[in-house]
């Protein structure tokens, strides 16, 4: 929503799909915050017809819940199956699919039918280009395109389905001399791709990371989690990463029941041999995408299966590979209605009535909390965000503090404030997205207090939310007020009338403070520049690390000793600043050594302690950019 009404408020300009007012000043690509660059382009093109149109999210989230039995049936019809009985039970297993209801909260990633409408286009081609007909070939190209516009993770899919057409009729002996066809379609619409990554500015951006993590575990398409009939299931059972969520495919209990009868039945092996032999595309295209899915660490529950270090080329940028089994999962549910009604022609009223049931009470908790997220796209703000979004509407320009592409601990809080921003058109400095643009990355050097003007308005949020704003009030003429979780700041120009920002407590004296996660209780003395704490202490991410100490009074001398470590690799330099003072040059190695420090405290009794890093050190399969770690903080006095 806050890419597309940030998109339809600007004027044309080029490049396209970038959002000025969003990652202000650098501007970020709706395609990085999953705003469906395709339905924009719709709606900016009649955005004149339409002015009070702010957003077409819930179109698009209407249109998938239409389009997905509509789409199932045809795809089922390609496949051969034009019987009634089958077309309705598709129709609405494929509605009460469980991995279509879980995407609610992804709306580019519920156009599910897109899928069904390429699977149903894969086996129309293979149908008529014998005949010379190739329209649905052409189309699939034209398809696979189109969806890298909605999103690149369904192209991806979709265009697994197109090279599945190609390879399918090779292996077809008696067709192979028109694959040169498909092959044809395979090169243009994969040049258009390139071409159209190049023009809209897809390519370049960096990933987190995360391959091997947002995977599939082999147990997910059976393990009932988030079922309504085996409650005791739980994604958590299924996941031993702490990111196969991402791998979510349950089928449904519908589904599986027509999966166990069929296989009870000698004639379906028989069918899915001949299915294989006339597919072998189709299944090739089924193994690909499985193995993606469940990555280079292959989990059955909690254990380890498989782990190796190949990667499939690309894949970091398919990070949450989990979703590569959708189209899989859609080809099982087709295929076992299909087979359903050609085994048990008599029976599969019964049975597929059976399974249309099953899948519908499996389904419940889904669709009530599909229902749930729809409600709460329509409901007004509550009456404590009304008085924050009352006072962002005096300011053209708002920053957030920290910045979610340095920090998403704070990204339910601050979505909000940024989707404010995007309907009353007022540029903002950060967002939560897909890819990160070198320019709008994460730059520490950004969040140093700096001047404000009259139309800007600072929210800082987090553990360390009143650190920074003292420090921004120590070094700049700012005011600022506590408001709910947060402290706003503005130039000195305004007054918001807000409650005073409630002052940390001194940190004790002459005793050791911890700075890992199991002892949260002086965080705050990590002002900027740290990663999350662990049960050990705290990672530096990036060449600069700033400290914040309130002293108690009376205090004119202080001795400031850290315990720190530095990140795998050669020894790093740390020069100190305090109040921006240069106090000191230290060489730190892995090894964890204590470092001390003597100085003057200022009149305020606030220490501001900046440490320069002169390199940082990336650890495979982690995204963070680390350079030292702090264990510890000690004050001694006298």
């Amino acid at each position: 929503m806050i890419g597309q009404a940030y998109f339809l408020k600007q004027d044309w300009h080029w490049p396209l799909f970038v959002a000025d007012r969003l990652v202000s000043p650098a501007g970020t690509n709706i395609a990085m915050t999953d705003s469906i660059p395709l339905e924009a382009l719709l709606l900016k093109s009649v955005h004149i017809f339409f002015p009070g149109v702010q957003q077409g999210i819930t179109l698009f989230l209407a249109v998938c819940w239409f389009l997905q039995p509509v789409c199932a049936v045809f795809a089922l019809r390609a496949m051969g199956e034009k019987n009634l009985l089958p077309a309705i039970s598709i129709s609405l297993l494929s509605a009460c699919f469980p991995t279509f209801l879980a995407r609610i909260n992804h709306s580019a990633l519920c156009a599910h039918w897109i899928l069904l409408l390429a699977l149903g286009l894969y086996f129309k081609a293979l149908e008529l280009q014998n005949r010379g007909r190739f329209w649905p070939l052409w189309l699939l190209a034209v398809l696979t395109d189109l969806t890298l516009l909605i999103h690149p993770y369904l192209m991806v899919m979709v265009g697994a389905l197109l090279g599945a057409v190609s390879l399918s009729t090779f292996f077809r002996k008696e067709h192979w001399k028109i694959s040169w066809v498909s092959m044809v379609a395979i090169l243009l619409s994969g040049s258009c791709l390139l071409l159209t990554g190049k023009i809209f500015d897809y390519w370049g951006g960096a990933s987190g990371g995360g391959y091997g993590v947002y995977s599939m575990n082999l147990a997910s398409p059976l393990w009932p989690a988030h079922s309504s009939l085996f409650l005791h299931a739980t994604q958590e059972q299924i996941d031993a990463t702490g990111g196969q969520y991402e791998g979510y495919q349950y089928l449904g209990a519908g589904v599986l029941f027509l999966i166990i009868i069929l296989a009870c039945q000698r004639r379906t092996w028989t069918l899915l041999r001949d299915s294989l032999l006339r597919n072998i595309g189709l299944l090739l295209a089924c193994i690909s995408l499985t193995g993606i899915a469940v990555s280079n660490k292959m989990y059955f529950f909690h254990t380890l299966i498989v782990q190796t270090h190949f990667m499939v080329p690309g894949a970091e940028q398919m990070r949450s590979s989990g979703r590569m089994f959708w189209p899989v999962a859609y080809i099982i549910l087709l295929g076992a209605v299909g087979n359903t009604y050609k085994i048990w022609p008599r029976a599969a009223p019964t049975l597929l009535g059976i399974a249309v049931i099953l899948q519908w009470v499996d389904t419940r908790n889904l669709r009530f909390q599909d229902r749930a997220t729809e409600a709460s796209l329509f409901r007004p703000s509550v009456e404590k965000d009304n008085r924050l979004f009352e006072i962002m509407q005096k300011f053209d320009h708002i920053e957030i503090y920290p910045r979610l592409e340095c920090d998403a601990t704070g990204l339910k809080e601050n979505m909000p404030i940024i989707y404010a921003s995007a309907y009353q058109n007022a540029s903002i400095n950060t967002m939560y997205t897909a890819r990160s643009l070198p320019e709008g990355g994460c730059h520490l050097a950004q969040e140093r207090p700096h001047t404000l003007d009259n139309n800007t308005l600072v929210i800082f949020n987090g553990t360390h939310r009143v650190t920074k704003a003292l420090s921004w009030t120590n070094r700049t003429q700012v005011n600022c007020g506590a408001l709910n979780t947060f402290v706003l700041c503005t130039g000195i120009q305004h007054s918001l009338k807000l409650a005073p920002i409630s002052l940390p407590i001194p940190l004790p004296l002459n005793q050791i403070i911890s700075m890992s996660s199991s002892n949260p209780l002086h965080s705050e003395v990590l002002e900027s520049g740290w990663a999350g704490s662990e049960k050990w202490g705290t990672w530096n991410e990036g060449n600069q690390a700033f400290l914040f100490f309130i002293m108690p009074k009376n205090i004119k001398k202080i001795t400031v000793t850290l315990s720190l470590r530095s990140a795998p690799g050669t020894p790093k330099h740390v020069k100190i600043f305090s109040n921006d003072k240069y106090l000191d040059n230290w060489s730190i190695s892995q090894q964890e050594k204590y470092y001390s420090l003597n100085f003057i405290v200022p009149k305020n009794n606030n220490v501001h302690l900046r440490m320069e890093i002169d390199r940082v050190t990336k650890i495979k399969e982690d995204p963070r950019a680390l350079g030292i770690g702090i264990s510890s903080i000690k004050l001694s006095y006298p």
